[in-house]
């Protein structure tokens, strides 16, 4: 689920949908989530295109990333800044308002 959970703006909204996902799939299954977080300059853009009478974004917190999350087998590194999760030759890359992550259902 790659930028999708950010147009859903209630919160308790968006944990139901991806639980629902999650129940509905086999043990063994895998999640993989990646979704827009709150930083100064994304929060500006996204009140500017709101004030244009553009779509509505929520941008979680990590927690509130990670929280998808909850009852799964998180891999490492766990939920991360989005370009940092298998950086390879970028680790020293830098860290964008994007986080995700990739769990396993037990």
């Amino acid at each position: 689920m790659f930028g999708i959970m950010g147009n859903v703006l209630a919160d308790d909204e968006a944990y139901a949908i991806v639980r629902r996902l999650v129940d509905a799939v086999p043990a063994g299954s895998y999640l993989a989530l990646n979704d827009g977080t709150e930083s100064p300059a994304r929060t500006e853009a996204m009140r500017q295109q709101e004030s244009r009478g553009g779509w509505p974004y929520r941008a979680r917190t990590p927690e509130g990333i990670e929280r998808f999350f909850d009852g799964l087998e998180l891999l490492p590194p766990g939920v991360v800044s989005t370009p940092l999760w298998r950086p390879g030759e970028c680790a020293d890359g830098p860290s964008l308002p994007s986080h995700c992550g990739l769990a396993r259902k037990p």
